[in-house]
């Protein structure tokens, strides 16, 4: 029997290079190609997983269904996997409305929770999905924000992501406890950080293979990937998914005022995280 690493964070936090990371590191190292499908730790909210292993159609259920077959999706597939599975995750850790955990820790080998400072998300995401600044503020504030409803999140099912301080208390009061990954520290020392995930997730890797996959997944390199091959992960056409990644962009972009209305949302997790 397998089970699962689960890659999580809120949107726009890092999850998707932790994601590539671990895919080249994995490959020894490998450079990647964006020409192909990075298949490594596929969205755990995927139609094509339920469909795939639980002999149902999906589209036929209402979120709340889906959301309690995802419980026993997980399962299944650790039941009919022998090796550990990796997932990214944008979900909240909870339960589903039938009060299942989502994530059930009997399946559970690992997390990795990615976190970031929300005035650097609140822009990244602004960005993203296509949102006025103030409006994408006031998603991150929302107790009731979900993601993968319909249109360009169409081969998805809903993830709850609640708030921003909301989901970050999830995933920090998770069963099992998570690995916590602060972007800020991921950036500063990719190599540090990376060994650190890979030993968290069982991964026996070199340091050649993790001074490989820090080369290949640096910033300028992703944006060239994307330049020549394209990278599409739901954000709003003619925009680029890996736009800027810099810690403290938010200084350039939010006003006061803004700056200061996402403190005043967050700021009991953000001091708890040292971003204030």
């Amino acid at each position: 029997m397998g089970g699962f690493y689960w890659i999580s964070s809120y949107p726009k936090s890092g999850n998707t290079w932790m994601q590539l990371l671990l895919a080249s590191l994995m490959a020894g190292g490998m450079a990647l190609d964006f020409s192909k499908t990075i298949g490594f730790a596929g969205v755990v909210a995927a139609v094509s997983d339920m469909d795939l292993f639980m002999n149902v159609e999906s589209s036929d259920l209402t979120p709340a269904e889906q959301a309690d077959l995802r419980h026993d999706l997980a399962l299944v597939v650790a039941s009919e996997t022998a090796e550990p599975q990796f997932r990214k995750v944008h979900d909240w850790w909870g339960h589903t409305p039938a009060g299942r955990t989502l994530f059930p820790p009997e399946v559970t080998l690992g997390s990795v929770y990615l976190v970031r400072d929300p005035r650097d998300v609140a822009v990244s995401w602004a960005h993203h999905s296509g949102l006025e600044l103030d409006d994408s503020i006031a998603f991150l504030g929302r107790p009731g924000a979900v993601i993968g409803t319909a249109g360009r999140w169409r081969d998805q099912f809903e993830q709850r992501l609640g708030s921003w301080s909301g989901h970050v208390a999830s995933w920090l009061a998770a069963d099992p406890p998570p690995l916590l990954v602060q972007y800020e520290r991921l950036s500063a020392d990719t190599a540090g950080v990376l060994s650190q995930v890979a030993a968290h997730c069982g991964i026996d890797a070199s340091d050649g293979a993790v001074a490989g996959a820090v080369e290949a997944t640096g910033f300028d390199r992703l944006q060239q990937e994307e330049k020549t091959h394209g990278f599409y992960l739901g954000q709003r056409r003619n925009r680029k998914f890996f736009r800027r990644g810099i810690v403290g962009s938010w200084r350039d972009t939010l006003s006061a005022a803004q700056a200061d209305r996402v403190v005043q949302d967050h700021g009991l997790m953000m001091a708890r995280l040292g971003y204030i």
